[in-house]
């Protein structure tokens, strides 16, 4: 019973998710304006506004105007809904399950911004970021990183994609990295440690560059044109926690 209520919590806050995502890029207040549809502005009442349930009921379609919600809404409530159960099952009621939905709801929230809107928040990363020094701090991280490894974690992971960054632009004339992915790698390094970094930034410009050979060549794209690699970044910081230990054992 209590999972199911936790499902039920989470939802609600993927709910409050897809407002931020929506919202947050496009500087809308997030708290006292009501859902809306983002085609026709129509005001979605409470009862028709139930996270996962109202989605699936409507068919994926706004009530008034008919028109198609993406289905990144539903994807992010499930997530969410799921995350919430997940993180009961492995630290029970704990700061550990805290932080561990903390960490995994900002990765959700970064990725679909980026993959949307190509922006990652520093008004996400850098609380996030103070949250995640803090748990190490007090020993309360969920991924056992000591206060030493986040700061260095921390502080390699910003200046790496900071210096990166540089280069690419002296050499090629363009911008070829954000600050925001300078700052997702802080966040991820404060939360995850230091021996994180080479292997999150390896894999997610790995998969980065052949996703983006691929839509080149299929949708014949410039060469030139934006993938958004902090959805590769998030996606790797995501995995690092099941499969990096197993990574880093192998070798």
């Amino acid at each position: 019973m209590f999972s199911i209520l936790l499902f039920i919590i989470g939802g609600i806050f993927g709910s409050f998710y897809n407002v931020c995502i929506y919202r947050l890029p496009n500087d809308l207040d997030i708290v006292s304006k009501n859902s809306f549809c983002i085609n026709c502005k129509y005001k979605i009442p409470f009862y028709l506004n139930i996270p996962i349930v109202s989605y699936i009921l409507n068919l994926g379609k706004c009530r008034n105007c008919k028109n198609k919600i993406s289905i990144s809404y539903l994807i992010v409530e499930l997530f969410t809904a799921v995350l919430f159960v997940y993180s009961y099952k492995l630290y029970g009621l704990s700061f550990e399950f805290l932080g561990y939905i903390i960490f995994y709801s900002s990765l959700i929230i970064i990725f679909f911004t980026d993959f949307k809107y190509y922006v990652i928040l520093i008004n996400i990363t850098i609380p996030i970021s103070v949250i995640g020094l803090l748990l190490s701090f007090f020993n309360l991280n969920p991924f056992e990183a000591s206060i030493y490894e986040s700061v260095i974690g921390g502080v390699v992971g910003y200046l790496v994609i900071f210096i990166i960054r540089y280069l690419f632009f002296k050499i090629r004339k363009i911008e070829g990295m954000g600050l925001g992915d300078a700052m997702l790698f802080l966040m991820v390094g404060a939360w995850l440690g230091i021996k994180s970094i080479y292997l999150i930034l390896a894999s997610s410009a790995l998969v980065g560059a052949l996703v983006g050979i691929l839509i080149i060549y299929i949708y014949k794209k410039d060469k030139n044109f934006q993938i958004p690699y902090g959805c590769f970044i998030v996606i790797a910081a995501g995995l690092y926690p099941k499969l990096g230990s197993l990574f880093y054992n192998m070798i």
